[in-house]
């Protein structure tokens, strides 16, 4: 279990440093605190935006974010030959490739935690702004300024621990604005007392889980292909949930997303929660079985 933590963490660690990740945590945060205040037209429900845009940012930004990971933290170390001095160890390859892809879902899961934080701090600034406007589709300036301003503050932040301190600018970065939501959030919940959509939190995490499905796929794929045959694969893949999922090796994204069950003042079933969140762990499980399997099978020089 220690290799296998240390690999997991070195993946995770590498995943947070690409200069991508930082824009890609940078650009989805701003996006669920933003996008609402430019919203033209009355939807009836004030929430509905904020909730979109924070699941969409979840799918569309971390996807890009962990599939980009996953690809990197397989396929760069077979081609470099650091896989192979790594498995000249005692180290087996299913190990390998499980703690390589686990690495890369804790470097998601911080990115979860992040657009989970800012969709409920941008839902309450949504319901408060339509409160205090007496109906008017206007934003409360608090908590906008919590969610932007803590954002940007911890952006700044790494800036400033990489020129002093000599940190690594975006892992810092990335650790920094993840924090960053909670904390604005429970900033906004001191000041005042407002009512959160926590039932928000387990649909986030059912579509994170579809994602991961995403994730796995791309660490088997790169176990053999190179990284633009990856990307493409997991392009045709992801359009395939849309429109025509092969549900023994794809889960189907439109089950996963559960953001429209709260229109209205709805919520989704406990047991509907369950059978798609097992549906997607399965799917999990068979791709780190599938790509520990093709690893095994590589010749590695």
């Amino acid at each position: 279990m220690r290799r296998f933590w240390a690999l997991a963490r070195s993946a995770a660690l590498e995943a947070l440093a690409e200069p991508l990740s930082a824009i890609l945590f940078l650009v989805a945060l701003l996006t669920v605190h933003l996008l609402p205040v430019f919203h033209l037209h009355q939807f009836g429900d004030p929430a509905r935006l904020p909730r979109e845009c924070g699941f969409s940012a979840l799918l569309v930004f971390g996807l890009v974010f962990a599939t980009s990971s996953a690809v990197r933290a397989i396929g760069r170390e077979l081609e470099s030959g650091t896989a192979a001095a790594a498995l000249a160890r005692p180290v087996p390859r299913p190990l390998f490739f499980c703690a390589k892809v686990s690495g890369v879902f804790a470097a998601f899961a911080l990115f979860l935690l992040a657009v989970a934080g800012a969709t409920l701090l941008s839902v309450i600034t949504a319901q408060m702004g339509r409160a205090v406007s007496h109906g008017a589709t206007l934003t409360w300036g608090p908590g906008l300024a919590a969610g932007v301003g803590g954002t940007l503050v911890a952006y700044a932040l790494a800036a400033v621990g990489n020129g002093v301190l000599r940190t690594r600018f975006c892992v810092g970065a990335c650790l920094l604005m993840a924090v960053a939501q909670p904390v604005a959030l429970a900033c906004v919940l001191h000041a005042n007392q407002s009512p959160v959509p926590w039932a928000l939190l387990p649909a986030l995490g059912t579509l994170a889980l579809g994602c991961a499905v995403f994730v796995a796929m791309a660490g088997a794929l790169a176990v053999c292909l190179k990284p633009a045959a990856v990307a493409t694969l997991l392009t045709v893949a992801v359009l395939l949930s849309f429109a025509r999922p092969l549900r023994a090796v794809m889960p189907d994204i439109n089950r996963f997303w559960l953001v429209d069950a709260f229109a209205a003042g709805g919520t989704v079933r406990a047991g509907d929660l369950c059978a798609i969140a097992g549906a997607g762990a399965l799917l999990v499980a068979f791709w780190l079985v599938a790509g520990s399997a093709l690893l095994a099978r590589r010749e590695i020089p």
